[in-house]
């Protein structure tokens, strides 16, 4: 069957097809039957293709150029495919994604929900909301920027000012990812401030409003 789509593929190309397409054969259960002496060759004839619906008709046969071999009239479609970004492995809830987790998979672009991530640039650096599965494409809804500073956790917050450079404890009221404005309560003097997450557990606040008490 491989043979015979490889070859209606092949003939369907000068018609306007591309080469990169996977094709839906209507005829699922055709088998062509040759001679054990002779070549096992497809020829292709009055193939015929409509680009805007992707159906497509062909006589075909075996062995190829054979004026006794028996023709088939086959009906099918072909569909454009889009190459997406997918896992190479299972990944855990809040994993990052790298570069080695990445492997690329051929899916038919009519079957990609509008939400899938089609750049690898999309995906890596990101964080997994869920555990995901391999060979998946994956949706921009189950991925996020990395948290690194968790609702409830204690952070280190730096306040740089112009010959000083101070630190305080702080309690983190949100989740916060790089670059993120969060609120932070001071351990010390209880007082909530707006800081820049700006590394693991680690926040940059204005000097405006901001206290450490020693």
């Amino acid at each position: 069957r491989s043979e015979i789509e490889d070859s209606v593929l092949a003939a369907l190309v000068n018609y306007g097809a591309s080469p990169s397409m996977t094709m839906e054969l209507s005829n699922r259960s055709l088998r062509l039957y040759v001679p054990s002496d002779a070549l096992g060759t497809v020829g292709v004839e009055d193939a015929a293709y409509e680009p805007r619906t992707g159906r497509f008709t062909a006589i075909v046969m075996a062995p190829a150029n054979d004026p006794r071999a028996v023709r088939h009239r086959i009906t099918g479609r072909l569909h454009k495919m889009t190459e997406v970004p997918v896992l190479n492995r299972r990944m855990l809830s809040k994993e990052v994604i790298t570069k080695r987790d990445i492997k690329w998979l051929r899916v038919r672009s009519d079957r990609l929900r509008r939400n899938v991530v089609v750049n690898a640039d999309n995906l890596i650096g990101m964080a997994t909301k869920r555990g995901l599965r391999p060979e998946t494409p994956v949706q921009s809804s189950s991925i996020q920027r990395p948290v690194l500073v968790a609702k409830g956790s204690l952070v280190t917050i730096y306040l740089n000012v112009p010959k000083m450079s101070l630190t305080a404890q702080g309690k983190a009221l949100e989740n916060g990812s790089d670059g993120d404005t969060v609120q932070i309560t001071n351990v010390r003097s209880k007082k909530i401030i707006e800081a820049v997450v700006t590394g693991m557990n680690r926040v940059s606040a204005q000097p405006v409003g901001f206290t450490v008490m020693n």
